[in-house]
């Protein structure tokens, strides 16, 4: 599949496209900021479906920031779907068959592969717990408290 618009994850594991990317991609004619204002018009809200970004000014003396804005892909395809162009049925497509993909990489496909999880998962928990079970034998070393393995009277 073709790149057309770079998705990134943010820190919440969310997939997300910058504003501005996505509006070059589909041609707009408005300036950013106010094609932006009347997207969020349609009922998207700040840090449940975008995030507002300041980038530093490209030009030399300076200046006010660039704002652009970190969307969440189910408010990028929205946004593609109302725009009713070719570019927006485009972008839609694209931001779809993406998720299918992420959702191949992430569901285990057969029987084998689930129980190879679940045994990952297994060592993993039992690694944890060996962990935790030394720090507490630390502890109960160095502070000389009792073990959990005494009798309490």
């Amino acid at each position: 599949m073709n790149r057309l618009i770079t998705i990134t994850q943010n820190e919440n594991n969310d997939q997300v496209v910058s504003g501005r990317e996505l509006h070059k991609f589909l041609e707009v004619a408005t300036p950013y900021t106010q094609w932006f204002e009347r997207m969020v018009d349609y009922g998207f809200a700040e840090n449940i479906d975008f995030i507002g970004l300041s980038q530093k000014s490209e030009k030399p003396q300076g200046g006010r920031p660039i704002q652009d804005h970190a969307l969440k892909l189910d408010m990028a395809k929205e946004i593609s779907m109302i725009q009713r162009n070719e570019k927006g049925k485009q972008a839609r497509q694209y931001f779809i068959e993406v998720e299918k993909e992420l959702k191949q990489q992430l569901l285990p496909q057969t029987p084998e592969q689930q129980i190879a999880l679940l045994a990952q998962g297994n060592v993993n928990l039992n690694k944890k717990v060996e962990q935790i079970e030394n720090s507490v034998l630390d502890l109960t070393d160095r502070f000389g408290l009792p073990s959990n393995k005494a009798k309490v009277l």
